[in-house]
């Protein structure tokens, strides 16, 4: 019989087994395009990095994995709790998949939690619902501010929610993780500023080069968000992106969501653009250098570091140090 410590560790080998098991379970993977999610994300940097693949992928504790799946259990419970009293609410498609909404293109999209017939405050009309569970903390801040304030990010996903499926009225439903206190908020449509929102998203998809930063300096108190930041390596620490067809200036992003490459004349599927190949010619903006020369016959360019070194990039080299 194995011994029981006197002392508790400071996690118990069960506990580290059931977030290893979740870390095992997730499988890393590359947001094919920009999430609704993050429409109003103050730093169009970030996004832009995002978009185009220019990081590692992040190692997701267990921890943070199962307060993900706390979330979908609760947006479940809700559903449970609307229908029962009387509301009619639709979470899945005709196909039984999660409702999808596009824009830009196909190059933004979102999953709606649901939508809502039959609310006691208007019961003819039709709601987008947006589901999210909070601390105490985040939830006396949306009791007193509400969620336009509060939480942008969670306004900005229901409005453009809305808009993309015709509705004008949608409902954000919200539980207190400590407490089981609910709260509902109903929201009106804002066409100005979902406008305001795609065409932002629409100027990062076009764009062949990385936005200003929001900070020069990570380290500064007002730059906090630089600090957990994924990106944080290539935008300030002279790290290289991420090698695959969307961190290629050959790669352009079209309509329907998908992606072309310009080097080869034909359409990359996922697999390919996460695979990128031989041919990559870093988009210029991502490299930490200054370019001093190119040529077209051997399909390089050269670039003076940012440390003084000379790297050459391109077909047949692999990131060649001159």
């Amino acid at each position: 019989m194995a011994t029981i410590p006197t002392e508790a560790p400071a996690l118990s080998p069960t506990v580290a087994a059931i977030y290893a098991a979740y870390e095992a379970a997730n499988e890393p993977r590359d947001g094919r395009s920009i999430s609704v999610s993050t429409l109003t994300e103050e730093c169009e940097r970030k996004l832009f990095y995002d978009f185009r693949w220019a990081s590692p992928h992040e190692s997701i504790p267990g921890r943070t994995l199962r307060i993900f799946e706390t979330g979908n259990i609760e947006e479940e419970r809700w559903i449970t709790n609307l229908r029962a009293i009387g509301c009619e609410v639709w979470d899945r498609d005709d196909n039984g998949k999660q409702i999808m909404v596009e824009a830009c293109g196909g190059h933004v999209r979102g999953y709606l939690d649901s939508e809502i017939l039959g609310l006691p405050e208007s019961p003819k009309k039709i709601h987008v619902g947006e589901i999210k569970s909070h601390n105490a903390k985040s939830f006396a801040k949306l009791l007193k501010d509400g969620v336009q304030k509060s939480k942008p990010a969670h306004y900005g996903q229901i409005q453009t929610y809305m808009c993309r499926r015709g509705r004008d009225r949608g409902i954000y439903l919200a539980v207190n993780k400590d407490t089981d206190e609910l709260y509902a908020e109903r929201v009106k449509l804002d066409i100005e500023f979902v406008i305001r929102l795609l065409a932002r998203a629409q100027r990062i998809i076009d764009a062949d080069t990385p936005p200003a930063k929001l900070h020069e300096d990570p380290s500064h108190k007002m730059a906090f968000a630089c600090g957990w930041c994924k990106h944080r390596a290539v935008c300030h620490e002279h790290a290289p992106p991420r090698v695959n067809c969307r961190t290629c200036l050959y790669s352009t992003p079209e309509e329907g969501g998908s992606w072309s490459c310009a080097r080869f004349s034909k359409p990359l599927s996922a697999d390919e653009q996460a695979a990128g190949c031989p041919a990559h010619l870093t988009i210029p903006g991502l490299v930490a250098g200054e370019q001093i020369d190119c040529s077209e016959a051997d399909e390089t360019v050269t670039y003076r570091m940012y440390d003084g070194s000379v790297w050459i990039d391109g077909a047949g080299e692999q990131n060649a140090a001159a």
